[in-house]
């Protein structure tokens, strides 16, 4: 009863991942390993803002609820552990600096960061 309620609450369990081309999702974390190799600031801003593409394309998969990535993010917010969530959260506030900002700067340990925040949400909806 308490799983209905919270669905008609657009909350989601990790079982709705199922549904997720996983293999689609494993080949693009591939290509991201290998860009992330590039020393260009170009291709790392590009890179992260793939990696939050790559989270918004799961959550729509899903069928998570909400017409934005933030709208889904917050969806999310009693899936995943509180911390993870807020580095997931603060990730995709720094991919919409880099869209929105055009001389936004990103460092090296910063793109780490964030791409390791993406990565470890996509293994936890993965249910790894």
């Amino acid at each position: 009863m308490m799983k209905f309620l919270l669905g008609l609450l657009g909350f989601k369990s990790r079982s709705n991942f199922k549904k997720v081309d996983w293999l689609a999702v494993d080949v693009k974390l591939r290509q991201f390993n290998q860009m992330s190799l590039s020393a260009d600031q170009a291709t790392k801003k590009q890179l992260l803002i793939q990696a939050d593409n790559l989270v918004d394309q799961i959550l729509k998969q899903s069928s998570t609820r909400g017409q934005t990535m933030g709208e889904r993010l917050k969806a999310l917010r009693s899936i995943l552990p509180s911390k993870l969530y807020s580095r997931l959260w603060q990730a995709h506030i720094k991919r919409n600096e880099l869209v929105h900002e055009s001389d936004s700067f990103v460092a090296d340990w910063e793109i780490q960061k964030h791409l390791q925040s993406f990565k470890e949400a996509i293994e936890y909806l993965r249910g790894r």
